[in-house]
């Protein structure tokens, strides 16, 4: 009696991977197995590129079905298998060593509760055994030969390869491209004509070589393939090819990413028809000899029959508990997103080198991302329904056991020794409230890097705080401050609150560079159809809240006189800006703001890169008798209205140089230098018809009033403030 088999598979669509589960699928199907695929509802439950023996069903509505096995390969599907409630045994078939791919769910499924784990090469087992210290088996594929098969046709292309990937620059396409153009001879690519299996044997027959330019391969189809039909190959050296690809037998083999050595190869195959042939009918008696479909089949049909029986060993990789006492507990809320989610946890697991906790809190997502959170997890809590950033960091917050607590967004990606060195950061930093990394993107730019950087800084007192992509906290100060404010709808808010808490409270906020996490950006408010309403709704919270009498957490440690001094510094920022949103809400597009209005702005920094070029005259500063301060270029010269403003552009172009009032009188007058701002809120600085962007401009009260107060015409600009 047959067997009952399941493969669990994120589509049918055309691919190496897909070949290889439909050819297997077919020849059990024939053997008298009962084969069923189990895909997403949101696919298309049919296959019409190759033969598909067996049903197909979405899987969601199957998970009762009774299988004997249920096989699945694709990382992410991991924490579907315990749905299948009615399986005897679960198999993991590793087609390739995802984490080379940084594949989601690399490091999980090989770590997920299986019975037995395969692998799709020799290689694809080493890697996976160098991590986790178990060994897969081996169950190698094969080559159609009813489809790719020695053809009597002509030559067409002295070149072929399969072609490009904009997704994956690991298929090393570019090498391949690279070597033809180092000889002179045309590439051609199968893969964008969307050939079918017979059209795909023909088009191998007709060339002359056949190129793969892999950087790493679980295994490689193409280049068998190519052997199957007689074609001469050259392939770098990407592991998976080892199985058929013996340098100077039955192929020639290069080292990836080497456009010339595989330059060098293929002039040497075209030049040298008797090795051609060789190695042609080298690579046919190989296929023949170990990769016969049939033969495969009958293998992996052993397999299963043990690991049905329970004879097959059982990998022992799981997943080590969290200690008691981590030293770190990583909170993370999530909706929807889940391909997002698990790719924040992937970089989690494997670049997490503290002792830590992985908290994720599902904020009301389909039953898919629960399941996830739930299995993928440490520790989980689950929600109905979305109750916003706030409850879901709160909700973390209560589970977490560690010294630290890093509440991070879903739609990021962390880098090795991310935790160690924020850590290290706070440790040395006594007044940090909040450590923050850099990110690839953000609304404020001021923590945005393209690479890492090697300074560590404190950001200035009520400027505008980066947005909670990661917030590193000592676990003990963020639950005496109260946690984050639910005051706020949905889409915003609690991270400007919260850095405002901590600033109340005397502590700092670290900005480190050396860390560089990678931010996807708005992937989760973007799903909210009113999320700009909700916005300036706690935009609004926010400004009430702080210009008002709220009460704010004081830390046991802050000096009282301390905290009430920071909390009327607070108070008048936020009534600042509250008078500028009011001001900006009845305006629209880019205006010219007046200098009063800026009277309490501090501008912390102004990244002016091409400044000293504008109209051929590199700019300096001067100071009149008077007091006034101006941007000279040449014999031109421009106004710049506020002391603020004047102390930001000193710091770039040195300070201003006092002249007379006859000086003054001789130059002529130019535009001011003005702020600008967008309906955004983007700030910048216009200095002869060019604008350059405001790198972060915010509110502060306490150093400029005191430099304004003190202000006289005629006194020398006082630029250290």
């Amino acid at each position: 009696m047959g067997m009952k088999i399941g493969f669990l598979e994120p589509h049918l669509r055309c691919c190496g991977g897909i070949r290889r589960v439909l050819e297997f699928g077919n020849r059990l199907w024939d053997r008298g197995h009962q084969v069923t695929y189990y895909l997403p509802e949101d696919v298309d439950l049919s296959c019409t590129w190759m033969p598909c023996e067996g049903r197909i069903r979405s899987y969601a509505s199957s998970f009762d079905d009774p299988l004997d096995v249920l096989v699945f390969n694709h990382e992410p599907q991991w924490h579907l298998l315990e749905h299948f409630t009615q399986v005897r045994r679960r198999v993991l078939y590793a087609l390739h060593y995802a984490r080379l791919y940084e594949k989601a769910g690399s490091w999980e499924c090989l770590r997920a509760p299986v019975d037995a784990q395969l692998a799709n090469s020799t290689w694809t087992a080493e890697q996976i055994e160098a991590e986790t210290g178990d060994r897969p088996t081996v169950v190698l594929g094969g080559a159609n030969r009813d489809v790719f098969h020695p053809r009597d046709v002509a030559s067409r292309y002295p070149l072929l390869t399969a072609g490009a990937d904009a997704w994956h620059d690991w298929k090393g396409y570019e090498t391949v491209l690279a070597a033809g153009e180092l000889l002179g001879l045309p590439v051609e690519a199968y893969a964008p004509k969307r050939l079918s299996q017979e059209e795909l044997g023909e088009e191998y027959a007709a060339a002359e070589v056949f190129a793969v330019g892999s950087w790493f391969e679980g295994f490689g189809q193409p280049g068998l393939e190519s052997l199957a039909t007689g074609t001469p190959l050259v392939t770098t050296d990407n592991g998976g090819c080892r199985e058929y690809a013996i340098d100077g037998e039955t192929a020639l083999v290069v080292e990836p990413r080497d456009p010339r050595a595989m330059a060098d190869a293929i002039a040497r195959l075209r030049s040298d028809p008797a090795l051609a042939r060789r190695l042609s009918a080298n690579g046919l008696d190989l296929v023949a000899e170990r990769f016969d479909w049939e033969q495969r089949t009958d293998e992996l049909a052993e397999v299963l029959d043990g690991v049905v029986a329970g004879s097959a060993p059982a990998p022992a990789a799981r997943p080590a508990p969290p200690p008691d006492h981590p030293e770190l507990s990583v909170v993370v809320p999530a909706w929807g997103n889940l391909m997002l989610t698990q790719e924040f946890v992937e970089s989690v697991r494997q670049n997490t080198t503290v002792p830590y906790e992985l908290i994720i809190v599902d904020n009301g997502s389909g039953w898919e991302a629960a399941s996830y959170a739930r299995a993928a997890a440490d520790r989980s809590w689950c929600n109905e329904a979305n109750l916003g950033f706030a409850v879901g960091m709160n909700q973390g917050l209560a589970l977490a056991r560690g010294e630290y607590v890093a509440f991070c967004n879903n739609d990021t990606k962390l880098p090795p020794q991310w935790a160690e060195r924020l850590i290290e950061t706070a440790r040395r930093t006594p007044t940090a409230g909040i450590v923050v990394p850099a990110v690839t993107t953000a609304q404020n730019p001021v923590n945005v890097r393209d690479e890492p950087g090697a300074e560590i800084e404190l950001l200035p007192p009520f400027s505008a705080p980066p947005g909670a992509v990661l917030y590193l906290m000592a676990t003990d100060v963020i639950r005496q401050l109260g946690g984050w404010s639910e005051a706020y709808e949905i889409a915003s808010g609690e991270d400007v609150d919260l850095a405002f808490t901590v600033w109340v409270n005397d502590l700092d906020i670290v900005y480190d560079q050396r860390v560089l996490v990678d931010h996807h950006g708005k992937a989760t408010s973007k799903h909210l159809e009113d999320w700009q309403v909700l916005w300036e709704q706690n935009r609004d919270r926010f400004l009430e809240r702080w210009s008002g009498d709220a009460t704010v957490p004081r830390l046991a440690s802050t000096d009282l006189q301390r905290f009430r001094r920071n909390r009327e510094t607070a108070r008048a920022a936020a009534a600042w800006m509250r008078r500028y949103f009011t001001a900006r809400k009845h305006g629209g597009g880019f205006r010219v703001r007046p200098s009063q209005a800026f009277r309490r702005a501090v501008s912390v920094g102004f990244w002016l890169p091409d400044l000293a070029s504008v109209n051929g005259h590199p700019p300096s500063l001067v100071q009149g008798p008077d007091g006034s301060v101006w941007l000279m270029e040449g014999q031109t010269k421009r106004a710049v209205p506020t002391p603020a403003l004047a102390r930001a552009l000193a710091a770039q172009l040195g300070p201003p140089r006092r002249v007379d009032a006859q000086a003054v009188e001789g130059w002529a007058d130019g535009p001011p230098v003005v702020l600008l701002e967008d309906f955004h809120g983007n700030v910048s600085v216009v200095v002869g018809g060019r604008r350059h962007p405001v790198r972060s401009a915010m509110l502060t009260h306490s150093v400029v009033d005191g430099a304004l107060d003190r202000f006289e015409p005629g006194d020398p600009l006082d630029l250290s403030g």
